[in-house]
């Protein structure tokens, strides 16, 4: 079943610990120092804090949510269809940040990658054990139109 509001809860919690992990790795020398918030600030001209607050707004409140509606035609176990989730969405993040300046070419990078990871790993695991025993289980036929 589909519970958009625990998708939410989760996509919070996976926004938070990319978030922890992005501003540790940055702090201890792990991570580059141009962080992909503050890139992201650049891009839409703003200061680093609004950067932060469209992060976490995206992780929360677009991708918990579509997680949760997707999630059902993804692999099992939850933490796997997670990681599928979190490599399509870096996918997708490569073809923005490409469309939105085009001359310049992605640079190959692990570090996002990565993150996206453990951010769809993270959402995964913590939505299928939010989800209780009835809501884990997929309907064994889909609706259609002729359905009434």
């Amino acid at each position: 079943m589909i519970n958009i509001g625990k998708g939410i809860i989760a996509g919070l919690v996976a926004a938070a610990v990319v978030s922890a992990t992005l501003f540790l790795g940055s702090l201890i020398g792990v991570l580059p120092a141009p962080d992909p918030v503050r890139v992201a600030s650049g891009i839409m001209l703003s200061p680093p804090g609004l950067g932060w607050v469209v992060h976490f707004a995206v992780g929360t409140f677009l991708w918990g949510p579509v997680f949760a509606v997707v999630s059902p035609v993804l692999p099992s176990p939850f933490w796997f269809k997670g990681v599928t989730f979190g490599m399509l969405a870096w996918l997708l993040m490569l073809f923005v940040t490409w469309a939105a300046d085009p001359i310049a070419l992605p640079q190959p990078s692990l570090e996002p990658v990565l993150l996206h990871l453990l951010f769809g790993a993270v959402l995964g695991s913590l939505y299928g054990t939010l989800l209780d025993r009835r809501e884990r289980q997929v309907p064994t036929r889909g609706a259609t139109l002729t359905d009434r």
